[in-house]
């Protein structure tokens, strides 16, 4: 590891905090509240939300520490950048046409469109020097 720019450092640590909070956040409370969870996922129409719950809660969670961690950052990263693309599509696309809330629909997607730009550039480059993928080269 080499020495750093601490405000770029302290920087890049807490850009990938804010990257995975609200993944963290999700997943836990997913887990501590696994009726309100299934509900979510079935007011979505999905089948299997028992299943679709489990592996989104171990999703959030999991790859939500790597990012945030800094340990595989970049898989944790693809991963999320993937759930964020399959969760808008499946949760907000649809609802665009025929959803009486339009402008805020649209305002989510870019808000995650947003978010799937962050994880791409975490994917380019990597979590920075604060992060256990620093540590362990």
């Amino acid at each position: 590891m080499s020495a750093g720019n601490l405000p770029l450092d302290l920087g890049e640590l807490l850009a990938r905090f804010c990257m995975s909070f609200v993944f963290l956040w999700s997943g836990i409370t997913k887990a501590y509240d696994r009726s309100a969870g299934k509900a979510e996922i079935a007011e979505l129409g999905l089948p299997y939300p028992v299943l679709l719950l489990t592996l989104t809660v171990l999703c959030q969670a999991v790859c939500g520490l790597m990012v945030l961690l800094g340990f595989w950052t970049r898989l944790g990263a693809l991963v999320l950048l993937g759930f964020t693309v399959v969760a808008t599509l499946l949760a907000h696309v649809s609802h665009v046409v025929t959803d009486e809330k339009k402008g805020q629909q649209l305002t989510t997607i870019f808000e995650h469109l947003a978010i799937v730009g962050g994880f791409m550039f975490l994917i380019i480059y990597g979590a920075g020097t604060l992060s256990i993928d620093s540590w362990l080269r």
